[in-house]
């Protein structure tokens, strides 16, 4: 028998719901996820999930009356370890704890606790199968965001795959006697529904091989020339179209020969120069010879190309060249930098990562003499063909948003400090470049910063129609975004309601109504009302 949990003695959870509001919630960090939902459900509380950095809270606004009727909230936070515990390979998904890794070799598949993260993961595959295998879950975060947070959230990376595109079962426990085995087609009603249909307590992944050789390419791209960017995309495409191999623990392959390409991400100039001022070296002095290539080649914005291969960087950039033109994609080279594997990676992730982490730090902490910083990202993913004119329609469509935070900033100029970042996914399997803003104002200024957020929300409704837009316009598919229900949720609104939705967002709507409906309240009350009433 499991030892009683007493909720109610447990410490305040530091939480806010999406609004910056306090969230009243205990918070219990366990090895063992299943018992303590269980037991949490049976004396009735109800629960989040809370993973490695945030809490899957997704979209919930946090109000006394949401929760009557419930004890309370706890948010159950897996325990994690310096390293993977590994298990034996036939251990029972149900019965692995949070730490444990079970490898399977003979079916190419590895399970792993809840409060494990992806380097983790990889880093005992590496030790049991070899250093090239690993769970291709596309992520930048892979060192910091746990594997229950994954799923659950349904986070996407450079290369735009899900984890559905890996994913083998989940464990999910939603207060029932038994913790739930979830597989095949089911798997989507627990993918990026932010816990509100339980809590994931352990996934099995199918892994593969990728080609020995990591690198990085940054290429200084003229930013408000759509036109470049949306040629750069168009020429990668045979590069990014990765195929994963029918077997698991097989190696994946690409169009583009020995190179696959797992990422082209943005990274704006002053987003560059807000990471040179807070970064520390290696990665700082970098940073400055990157922003350097922006001042000789007149760029605003960098592409950051990521991938494997067997080549040497040398020859990965000559096999990339177009050579009548002597460019990738009409973008020169002459003021490109290269980086392969080891410490070079490693300093080339940290740039890469210093603008969207600084983004979201600023975005967290409270600055004296100020309120709490409003911060919205857009989040709208789209596969793109190769076709130059589409790409171009959705670029235009940022740039107008950008340009339309840039008018607000002037306004407020004085009252409100609007902060904006661009960095994100331009892969053409799946185009996603994030654009944040944050609103900074000081004490005693609320109402200004209402005034401010409505406005930022117009302007981001009016991106999301853009877009929508551009996609009938051209025949492309929407896929919703990275941060899963919340995202096509968000979809909708600025639609104008689930009728308005594409047809493949429409059912992926009505799915995720269904399973929401379906699940415990414990577990649903944190989820959007459209999703917890019948359409």
């Amino acid at each position: 028998m499991s030892a009683s949990i007493d909720f109610s003695s447990l410490p305040w959870a530091e939480l806010t719901d999406d609004g910056g509001k306090p969230l009243r919630a205990r918070l219990l960090a366990t090895h063992d996820v299943a018992d303590a939902v269980a037991q949490a459900v049976r004396a009735n509380w109800a629960v989040m999930p809370a993973g490695g950095l945030t809490s899957a809270i997704g979209s919930y606004d946090y109000a006394d009356e949401g929760i009557a009727g419930f004890a309370g909230i706890v948010a159950i936070r897996p325990k994690g370890a310096l390293a993977a515990e590994m298990a034996a390979a036939g251990t029972d998904l149900a019965a692995l704890k949070t730490h444990q890794v079970a490898i399977d070799t003979a079916k190419g598949l590895v399970s792993a606790g809840a409060g494990l993260t992806f380097t983790q993961v990889n880093a005992a595959l590496a030790e049991a199968v070899g250093p090239n295998a690993r769970v291709l879950v596309d992520l930048t975060s892979i060192g910091s965001a746990f594997v229950g947070g994954v799923v659950a959230t349904g986070g996407m990376g450079p290369l735009r795959l899900s984890p559905l595109g890996t994913l083998d079962a989940i464990c999910l426990a939603d207060g029932g006697e038994t913790p739930r085995l979830i597989e095949g087609a089911a798997l989507a009603d627990v993918q990026g529904m932010q816990g509100w249909t339980g809590m994931v307590a352990a996934a099995r992944f199918r892994y593969v091989e990728v080609p020995t050789g990591e690198f990085g390419l940054v290429l200084p791209v003229q930013g408000s020339d759509v036109d470049t960017i949306a040629g750069l995309l168009a020429w990668l495409r045979p590069w990014t179209r990765v195929t994963l191999p029918e077997q698991a623990g097989g190696r994946i392959t690409g169009e583009g020969g020995d190179t696959v390409l797992n990422g082209i991400e943005l990274v704006s100039r002053d987003s560059l120069e807000a990471f040179i001022e807070h970064s520390e070296e290696p990665a700082r002095s970098k940073a400055q010879g990157l922003l350097q290539s922006c001042e000789y080649a007149g760029a605003d914005m960098l592409a950051c190309l990521t991938g494997w291969s067997e080549l040497s960087i040398d020859d990965v950039l000559m096999s990339l060249l177009d050579p009548e033109t002597e460019t990738i994609g009409g973008v020169m080279i002459d003021f490109g930098v290269g980086f392969s594997s080891g410490a070079e990676m490693e300093t080339f992730r940290a740039i890469r990562e210093g603008a969207p982490d600084l983004a979201r730090t600023r975005a967290r902490v409270v600055q004296p003499g100020k309120l709490k910083p409003w911060s919205a990202s857009t989040d709208i993913n789209i596969v793109l063909p190769a076709d130059t004119g589409a790409i171009v329609a959705v670029l235009e469509a940022y740039a107008d948003y950008r340009g339309a935070i840039r008018i607000l900033a002037r306004e407020l100029k004085g009252a409100v400090e609007v902060e904006l970042s661009a960095y994100g996914h331009l892969s053409p399997s799946g185009i996603d470049p994030h654009h944040r803003v944050t609103l900074f104002a000081p004490e005693g200024a609320e109402a200004a910063l209402a005034g401010a957020r409505q406005a930022v929300a117009a302007n981001k409704r009016t991106l999301i129609h853009d877009l929508l837009f551009a996609a009938r316009s051209h025949g492309l598919d929407v896929t919703g975004g990275e941060k899963g229900a919340p995202s096509l949720v968000e979809i909708a609104r600025a639609a104008g309601g689930e009728g308005r939705l594409p047809e493949g967002l429409k059912a992926a709507f009505a799915r995720a109504r269904a399973a929401v409906m379906a699940a415990p309240a414990n577990f649903s009350f944190r989820a959007p009302a459209e999703l917890r009433t019948a359409d």
